[in-house]
């Protein structure tokens, strides 16, 4: 499938729609769960303190290489202090500078994950007979599949954090379900007319049955309703297939550069 057309809209332009809708996602996690934040000039950072804390959780975003460079210092002083043993910053395609200031202060590159964006322009989906698509009041089944999907060493952050799903929340979820079981869901956190996708997931036992494409589908019919114009992500190796053929377009990859403390 050949990719919608962002018109008017650079690499640079989506990758800035994504990093300011993770900003207000992570910073919306850090308010209703056990995730701590640390705010420093051009910088906010995110931990989960706790032995067996996921690596991704332990994130540092940032604006710009040089806000970024002094705030290493009280940024390392801050997740040994919490007994975080590792923490992670993920640069943006090209930024050579931010690079070449953690590879000074002994963070290493390790991963990277793709970024990606759509427009908002497709109808909802089609439901199959017995298939129902859900917008629950609560993140219990969605995390409970995000459990199952990305492993048991992730579950107890995701049986920790239970944000309430108001109507003033800007985090809006959907839930497939077959024959009444809950088989995939996801979430949407709409921001300044960008939709970013987080938490996607589909039980390991019902993958290849296209309900992943259904929860996105209805993710973005929602968001397009609500007046977001694109939606943005970050694709995990389970994913990135899915959101090829849905019509995504890639912007580059993220490289997450990791500090131990070790």
């Amino acid at each position: 499938m050949d990719a919608p057309t962002l018109p008017s809209m650079t690499d640079a332009e989506l990758t800035a729609r994504l990093r300011a809708n993770l900003h207000g996602f992570k910073t919306h996690q850090a308010r209703g769960g056990p995730l701590r934040m640390r705010d420093l000039p051009g910088v906010r950072a995110f931990a989960l303190p706790g032995p067996g804390a996921p690596l991704f959780q332990q994130q540092v975003l940032y604006t710009d290489a040089r806000a970024l460079a002094e705030a290493l210092g009280p940024l390392d002083a801050w997740y040994r202090e919490l007994g975080v043993p590792a923490w992670r910053v993920p640069v943006y395609p090209g930024d050579t500078a931010a690079a070449a200031a953690l590879a000074r202060a002994g963070y290493r590159a390790e991963d990277s994950l793709p970024a990606m964006a759509i427009p908002l322009n497709h109808p909802p989906p089609q439901l199959a007979p017995g298939t129902t698509l859900e917008h629950p009041d609560t993140l219990h089944e969605v995390l409970q599949l995000n459990a199952l999907s990305y492993g048991q060493e992730h579950a107890d952050y995701f049986e920790s954090w239970r944000p309430q799903l108001e109507p003033s929340s800007p985090l809006y979820a959907v839930l497939v379900r077959q024959d009444g079981r809950a088989l995939a869901g996801g979430v949407a956190f709409e921001q300044d007319g960008t939709a970013g996708i987080y938490l996607v997931a589909t039980h390991p036992e019902a993958r290849r049955r296209g309900l992943g494409a259904l929860v996105m589908q209805a993710l973005h019919a929602d968001a397009r309703a609500r007046g977001c114009t694109v939606a943005v992500l970050q694709a995990s190796a389970l994913g990135h297939g899915l959101y090829q053929r849905l019509g995504y377009r890639d912007l580059g990859a993220w490289t997450s550069w990791v500090r131990r403390a070790g």
